[in-house]
Order: C-alpha cells, then sequence, then structure tokens
C-alpha cells in the first residue's frame, strides 16, 4: 500500500473506533442519584441502553466505549474528571451537562469553562451578577421548533410570549415546558461567539418584584473537536425528570444526527 493510502486508511480506522454504535452503554458521572435514577429509567426504556452510574473517582480514563456521557456533578468538577469529558468528545463522543453541571464552583476546574465558552460573574457590582434562585417556577422555552432536538416526540403543553435575549431569535409566541418548584440560574455569560447553536430559552416571573427574566441560556449545544457538548438548564428536583418530554429532549442529544 502506498504512503498516502496507509494514512487515510489509518484515519478511516481511527474515525471508526470513536463513533459510538446502539450497543455501547451510556455513562452518568454524578453525585446526586436520585434525579439520574429517573433519567437512566427512561432511557432504558426507551432505548434498551444499559446504564453505567459512576461517582468522580470512578470515572473511566477511557470513555470512547460509551455511546453518550452524561454529566450531574453539583459538587466541585475534578480536573481529572474535566480533562477526560473533553478529551470524549473531542474524539467524536457526545457529553450531555445538566443543570448544576454548570454552576460557579465549576469555575475552578481547569479547562472547563474555557471549553464550554461559559462564565459566571458572581461578583456584587458586576452589571450582570450570575445567580440562582430556589423554588422558582421556571418555563423552558423552545426557540427552535424546527430542531429535531426540541421536536421529535416532544409535546409541549403551553405556549409563551418570549423576548429573546440574543439576536437573532425575534420576539413572538413559544412553545414551553413549565417546571415548577425548581431553580433558576441567571445571567449565564457565552465567551464564544457563534459556537453554540441556542435551543431553549429560560423564562421566569420574580414572585417578589414581579421582574420578567427572558434568557436565551435554557439549553444549547457546541462543537468540540470531532464531537459535541450539550447542555440544558433543568434537572434540580426528581420531578424535573419526571417530565418525559424533558427526557425525550436528552434523549434526542443521543440519536440526533449533525
Amino acid at each position: 500500500m502506498k504512503p498516502v493510502g496507509k494514512v487515510i486508511f489509518a484515519l478511516v480506522l481511527a474515525a471508526v473506533a470513536v463513533q459510538p454504535s446502539w450497543s455501547d452503554p451510556l455513562l452518568i458521572v454524578a453525585d446526586e442519584w436520585p434525579q439520574m435514577e429517573i433519567l437512566a429509567a427512561f432511557l432504558q426504556e426507551k432505548g434498551g441502553y444499559s446504564i453505567e452510574k459512576v461517582e468522580q473517582n470512578g470515572l473511566p480514563d477511557d470513555l470512547s466505549g460509551y455511546a453518550g456521557v452524561f454529566e450531574f456533578v453539583h459538587g466541585s468538577l475534578l480536573d481529572s474528571t474535566a480533562e477526560r469529558l473533553i478529551r470524549y468528545a473531542q474524539h467524536g463522543g457526545r457529553v450531555i451537562v445538566l443543570h448544576h453541571g454548570i454552576s460557579q464552583r465549576k469555575a475552578e476546574t481547569k479547562g472547563w469553562f474555557e471549553v464550554l465558552g461559559m462564565k459566571l460573574d458572581g461578583r456584587p457590582e458586576a452589571q450582570s451578577r450570575y445567580t440562582w434562585i430556589h423554588d422558582a417556577d421556571v418555563m423552558l422555552v423552545n426557540l427552535q421548533p424546527r430542531h429535531y432536538i426540541t421536536s421529535h416526540q416532544v409535546t409541549y403543553p403551553k405556549t409563551v410570549e418570549y423576548t429573546p435575549s440574543d439576536a437573532p431569535s425575534a420576539p413572538g409566541d413559544y412553545p414551553a415546558l413549565e417546571f415548577a418548584q425548581s431553580e433558576v440560574f441567571l445571567n449565564h455569560q457565552f465567551t464564544d461567539g457563534r459556537e453554540k447553536t441556542v435551543l431553549f430559552g429560560v423564562r421566569y416571573t420574580d414572585p417578589k418584584s414581579g421582574t420578567l427574566w427572558m434568557q436565551d441560556r435554557g439549553g444549547w449545544y457546541k462543537p468540540v473537536g470531532h464531537g459535541w457538548i450539550f447542555y440544558f438548564t433543568p434537572g434540580h428536583t426528581v420531578e424535573d425528570f419526571q417530565q418525559s418530554a424533558y427526557c425525550q429532549i436528552i434523549w434526542n442529544c443521543l440519536t440526533w444526527k449533525p
């Protein structure tokens, strides 16, 4: 075989090696499990996946054998965990980050926010100070109604008025899911320009002040190397994952064909 042919053959083999198959298991790395038990049951019933569950100290070094990896860590994210997740995505994997997988404590994790293209400014004097609110009734607003991830086998019981915070979306009536007595994150800042595709916005009304927040930060994805990282804000409570529509959206991240 000519040298050029050998190189092409090697590249094809490498590409095949990192592509997950339907028979590959899913991996959940977490430090809170009641919510993940609900999600795991849905994924098993929906697609027949086998689910492996680990805490960070049990995370394998090589994640290439998984069809997808979920990150649901509330506490500190270890540098080694972030490095393995990023490497997995770069080599063609799909990493799905849920809820507090992005939180202020994660800013201490080497390289994590840089790859995610995120900034959470918690300084009191900051103009757009990052904050979180418990026991919040939150709307997850579908800003891409024609996208496979947001629409495939997903039913939205509500339609809400929404004014997007970012161009090029336009004000209008959008499909929405409601998460009652959950948690909302406000003022997530993007640092990577247009690398992300935003799928969902967050709509929240402060019951005390009446202030209405509408921010295009409810869910997004971005390419990382040959793979993808997805993020969705809901997930604070077990009830969040008892909404089959939300679990279906997460499922769609695994079956979506870019």
